[in-house]
């Protein structure tokens, strides 16, 4: 099996990702208050009321601090081996790559540096950041990670 060729995009922060983000805190929240309040059989208006303001509140948090960090901002490239993130004004980082949400058109991916205690980065992708590379990059993040030394698996038994 061949590994997927190499591609290289650009990142920056994405206005879907933050509303994601900031939606699936508010609507998480909100169920929370929603079945704690009618599960101490408040009445329902009460739940609703308070549902709603925790999940506005809870919501409007969570957009602050996705706007906050936009260190997601650079250049994932695949070689055809490694995967790489290079931050703006930084030097390349080897790491791995996991594809958390595939929505066709939009990727969340999490990139995990190489490096000791480095944290994890997460990325967003959308076919309109890539344009015509899509293809490719759907088929590098789906493709099998070659392992090992590959003159190993030629060799005869």
């Amino acid at each position: 099996m061949h590994a997927a060729p190499p591609v290289r995009m650009r990142l920056a922060p994405d206005a879907a990702w933050r509303v994601f983000a900031a939606s699936t805190v508010g609507i998480a929240a909100a169920s929370l208050i929603a079945w704690v309040a009618l599960w101490a059989q408040m009445p329902a208006w009460v739940a609703a009321t308070a549902a709603g303001l925790v999940a506005g509140t809870a919501a409007g948090v969570a957009w602050a601090v996705v706007r906050r960090h936009r260190n997601a901002v650079g250049l994932l490239a695949w070689d055809g081996a490694v995967w790489q993130w290079t931050p703006e004004a930084a030097e390349p980082d080897p790491g791995e790559i996991a594809l958390m949400i595939d929505l066709g058109g939009w990727l969340l991916l999490r990139f995990t540096p190489t490096r000791p205690r480095a944290p994890a980065i997460w990325l967003t992708a959308s076919r309109r950041q890539s344009a015509a590379l899509w293809p490719a990059w759907r088929a590098a993040l789906h493709a099998r990670r070659p392992h090992g030394d590959p003159s190993v698996l030629t060799q005869p038994t």
